[in-house]
């Protein structure tokens, strides 16, 4: 016997093993285009390339280094830098910003310009020309702090002197070694930027194509594994009756040899068998007539049978007065299924053809089956 309607189906709960077995084309068809769409994008993606500053400064002390350091990033970062750049590749200064990076590598005063491109060969030509404007901005810098202070000295030795003349000569020779000092201690103690090491195409980097394919066999697989998970195990064609069985543990499935033993068993307390199938053709209906038949008349009784869904609630009688077993053939819908599960004297045959019968067709009605329902698998 089948078990109660309540319990017949639960879609989400099958077995997942047999949803992949069936179902496994799909994670590898996702998996092998996301390691192509990976490559292709690694292949594609763009190029990273860098060429090292030196700050130079004359101190020993730690902290001065760092700040120098630092001065220095924020003076390469500037607008005039990365304008100049722009203007010398053929671009804006803000198109340049936004593909650079300037930073100071760890423990030391060496300074890494990184610029990306979508070529190797422009991402090293403009690496190369920010150094260079920056090493230009340093120096353009260095020349205007050195003006200066020959200026201010220039205009004091302008300035009105003295009336004695030696005096004078000697405020003259002092505010000129006053300047040449101070002149030697801006060269020696301002931050200075040289290139240290230009950029190289050959030396580009980018993400890996491999680690690209290898994350896209990962999230092709993944997702094709969640659109098997959410939709194959309602979805696809019945196979073996042990899958079915699995699939549907609450359903009674029998091999279309067993009707008649079946029948030989229901017929004494049923008097009416109501036989269809979930999108067969009438004719394989029809072939379950003969064993059905066999197993009534098994039991000692009569058959009736009728397409006539009119006759279903009707009581026949054979010559002698005994009670007929009316045999309904008709097409499977939600009216016939659920007047079948409310008469306790009914049994429903519903036959279902392996590789052909799908398994959301058996949903639709499957639900509301009743105790006396058995699914006939044919073949």
């Amino acid at each position: 016997m089948a078990n109660v309607a309540d319990s017949n189906v639960d879609p989400w709960g099958r077995s997942l093993i047999e949803t992949l077995r069936r179902w496994w084309w799909i994670p590898a068809i996702l998996a092998v285009l996301g390691a192509g769409v990976g490559l292709a994008a690694g292949v594609a993606s763009p190029k990273t390339s860098q060429a090292l500053l030196a700050v130079q400064v004359t101190s020993d002390n730690p902290d001065a280094l760092t700040r120098a350091a630092t001065n220095a990033v924020t003076e390469v970062s500037t607008q005039e830098v990365y304008a100049a750049a722009g203007q010398a590749r053929g671009t804006s200064g803000a198109d340049m910003r936004s593909r650079s990076e300037v930073l100071v590598l760890p423990d030391s005063t060496v300074l890494a310009v990184r610029v990306t491109a979508d070529t190797a060969d422009n991402a090293a030509a403009d690496a190369n020309e920010l150094a260079k404007a920056a090493v230009n901005q340093a120096q353009t810098r260095l020349q205007n702090e050195l003006r200066a202070l020959t200026t201010n000295t220039e205009t004091l030795i302008t300035s009105e002197g003295l009336r004695d003349a030696q005096a004078e000569r000697a405020r003259i020779n002092q505010l000129g070694s006053t300047l040449a000092g101070s002149q030697q201690t801006l060269l020696t103690q301002s931050r200075q930027l040289t290139v240290l090491q230009t950029a190289n195409a050959e030396d580009a980097t980018s993400t890996s194509p491999v680690l690209l394919g290898l994350l896209g066999i990962i999230g092709g697989g993944l997702l094709g594994l969640a659109i098997t998970m959410l939709f194959g195990g309602r979805r696809g064609r019945m196979n073996s009756m042990r899958e079915m069985r699995r699939l549907y543990p609450n359903l009674e499935f029998i091999p279309a040899r067993d009707v008649p033993a079946i029948m030989s068993m229901e017929a004494g307390s049923a008097d009416r068998v109501v036989l269809s199938g979930v999108r067969v053709p009438a004719a394989s209906v029809r072939s379950l007539v003969d064993p059905v038949n066999a197993g009534v008349m098994a039991a000692g009784r009569s058959p009736h049978v009728t397409e006539d869904v009119a006759q279903f609630g009707s009581e026949h009688y054979d010559r002698e007065g005994e009670r007929l077993v009316t045999v309904l053939q008709t097409p499977l819908s939600g009216a016939i299924v659920k007047r079948v599960a409310r008469d306790p004297r009914s049994v429903l045959i519903v036959l279902v053809r392996p590789h052909k019968t799908r398994f959301e067709w058996l949903d639709e009605h499957a639900g509301q089956f009743g105790e006396r329902t058995y699914v006939v698998v044919d073949g």
